[in-house]
């Protein structure tokens, strides 16, 4: 008995005529203008055919509510779609049922051994960017965000869950990387917060559960991002993205933090300009909605870096820009109180912003600006943000190379060793490579670090 026949019985249903009657009749149906007859239901049912996209999931939404229980397209079809759903995940949905759909099937895919590897192996795609930010900005608003599925009734108690428990990871995550929590971050939006996306809410409920949803998403793509997964991380991102703007007011400026972390990415990725375009479609977000001074500051850090790395690029008009947008972000920064800010942007205090000044300052050249900046990092950051201070280290010593002095160099990259077996970031590994490849190799002071640190960076260096 295949998965659809499995649950087909377990529904209740015997009639194929009555199975296809309750398919059309479902709002999903009318919404993606699809139909099915008795004569292609027991096709599928027997297995000789698999319907469309769009047909299997409304399928999947006859028998979730039938059994008041949550069911995939992985339940139903463990092959078939795994493929679609990687695509899918990378737009921006017109439709919110559409887009919990995709949300629900994506953390099923990564749920499942096989498909979770296949996802963490897809590599980030420029072209999705342009797609998202056009379907975002000038995307309509979800007018009735309220969903009346099956008899659960989401609470603001469960959504306030949610958030405590997105912070509760999040601390997690900056005191010793993503590699030992993402897998329980997935768990819980595919165990807890997926089956409430695909409850019964209110509207008032229901932009507040799409803000703590998206919220969880935006952490979960960020762990991706954190453990080199790339085009995982940015189908959260882009998922995060849509749920963020399904919350509206709530979010407070929630839009435009994703789109910096997608600038982030697009960074790391080396696609400055896509970078860049993020970063000021964060400024646009924050001109049209209710934010605040430390979100405003960040979209300024965002440019800022974009800019530093055009300057590298060979671009000397960017330096100027990049300056003028790190003023602009010490003088929001300035206005804020943490107390005050959304607690997903907590982490963003004084420290870390000396932090991203410094890292700008060092890749247009002004070291000199750089090192108390670096300074200032490193003094104010906790010992329990050991991945910051990793982060740190090594643009300092980056620095360093930069201004000609390979002993400090070498002596402040040496620091990093004995943080490296606490923290599991795949991107301080690679930061460190990207450091270590920067030194001059036939030097024998050079030689001499790599032989120290090579019993506890064996992998790295």
């Amino acid at each position: 008995m295949n998965g659809l026949s499995r649950l087909y019985a377990a529904a209740g249903f015997s009639k194929q005529e009555s199975f296809a009657a309750a398919v059309n009749a479902h709002p999903l149906a009318r919404e993606a203008g699809v139909s099915v007859s008795r004569v292609s239901i027991g096709r599928y049912l027997s297995g000789s055919t698999a319907p469309e996209l769009a047909v299997a999931r409304v399928i999947v939404a006859v028998l979730a509510a039938r059994l008041g229980q949550p069911v995939t397209l992985n339940d139903v079809w463990p092959v078939a779609f795994a493929p679609a759903i990687s695509d899918l995940a990378l737009r921006y949905e017109r439709s919110l049922s559409v887009t919990v759909e995709c949300v629900a099937e994506l953390l099923a895919c990564e749920m499942d051994y096989a498909r979770a590897q296949a996802l963490s192996a897809l590599g980030f795609a420029p072209p999705a960017i342009s797609e998202a930010i056009a379907g975002w900005r000038y995307g309509l608003a979800d007018s009735t965000p309220g969903r009346q599925a099956n008899s659960r009734q989401v609470t603001h108690r469960q959504v306030a869950q949610i958030q405590e428990t997105c912070a509760w990871f999040a601390g997690l995550d900056h005191a010793r990387g993503s590699g030992l929590v993402r897998s329980a971050v997935t768990t819980y939006l595919h165990d807890h917060v997926a089956p409430l996306l695909r409850a019964s809410y209110t509207d008032t409920v229901g932009r507040d559960l799409f803000a703590a949803a998206a919220q969880m998403l935006q952490l979960s793509g960020w762990m991706a991002y954190d453990l080199e997964r790339h085009g995982l991380a940015q189908r959260h991102y882009i998922q995060a993205l849509r749920l963020s703007k399904a919350s509206g007011t709530q979010a407070r400026g929630f839009d435009a933090f994703v789109l910096i972390r997608l600038s982030q990415q697009a960074l790391n990725r080396d696609h400055a300009d896509e970078a860049l375009y993020l970063a000021r479609a964060a400024h646009d977000d924050i001109a049209h909605s209710t934010t605040t001074p430390a979100v405003r500051a960040l979209a300024h850090v965002a440019e800022a870096r974009a800019c530093a790395r055009l300057y590298e690029k060979g671009d000397t008009h960017a330096a100027t820009a990049c300056r003028q947008a790190l003023l602009a972000a010490e003088r929001e920064h300035n206005a804020s109180d943490l107390a005050e800010e959304p607690a997903w942007i907590g982490y963003f205090d004084a420290p870390e912003l000396a932090a991203e000044i410094a890292h700008s300052l060092v890749g247009i050249g002004d070291v000199t600006a750089a090192l108390p900046r670096l300074d200032e990092a490193l003094t104010g950051k906790s010992t329990d943000r050991a991945r910051d201070r990793l982060f740190c280290l090594l643009n300092l010593a980056t620095a360093h190379v930069k201004s000609g002095d390979l002993d400090a160099a070498l002596a402040v990259a040496e620091q990093t060793t004995p943080s490296i077996a606490s923290v599991t970031s795949t991107r301080t590994r690679s930061r460190f490579q990207g450091f270590h490849r920067s030194l001059p190799a036939r030097d024998p002071r050079v030689a001499a670090f790599t032989e120290r640190v090579h019993d506890e960076w064996a992998d790295v260096a």
